[in-house]
């Protein structure tokens, strides 16, 4: 074995017989399910993947969630500046199973409008010497505070899902790759 020459050609999962093609499957699922934390995941996938096929994968939930909130292909292609080939691949998956997508688009849109939210209070603060006073002391104001937490959570929760969905980090590099071009 040592002496014989290693075909390195191309790898096929479907060269594999049918048991260790599930095996192998398996063991990668079993490898991310072992991840304890975000450390972990992101030290994995940084040794796993370059920065552009991680930014591959993550455009292809941006365009499962945007065609999810019934956005056309025109209005995806103009916001992430993606073709319609790729929308059309991820609108296949989500049409035939798409479970892994619908799973991941709730959680993604719910930590979106928490940031979103945290990032609101940040340049209310930032912005306004009065909110600065407020949180500086919460007891003097516990009155505007807690009508300012009621309002909140009486916001119109459609338009925090429309801007959770346009919360992404590629639509402000396509803006700004647009503009500098004009």
């Amino acid at each position: 074995m040592y002496g014989s020459k290693i075909n390195m050609g191309t790898f096929h999962l479907n060269d594999l017989p049918k048991k260790k093609r599930i095996q192998m499957i398996a063991e990668f699922y079993d490898v991310i399910d072992s991840l304890k934390d975000r450390k972990e995941v992101r030290l994995f996938f940084k040794d796993l993947l370059t920065a552009d096929e991680i930014a591959t994968l993550m455009r292809r939930i941006e365009v499962a969630t945007l065609l999810s909130a019934n956005f056309t292909y025109d209005q995806i292609s103009q916001i992430l500046g993606v073709g319609t080939g790729k929308i059309n691949n991820v609108q296949k998956v989500l049409t035939k199973e798409g479970d892994g997508y619908k799973i991941i688009i709730k959680r993604l849109l719910k930590d979106r409008k928490r940031r979103l939210k945290i990032q609101k209070k940040k340049e209310k603060t930032q912005t306004s010497y009065f909110e600065k006073v407020k949180q500086q002391y919460p007891l003097y104001f516990l009155l505007h505070n807690l009508i300012d937490e009621v309002s909140e959570s009486l916001d119109d929760d459609s338009s925090k899902e429309k801007e959770a969905l346009l919360f992404t980090p590629s639509l402000t590099s396509y803006k700004n790759k647009r503009t500098a071009v004009r």
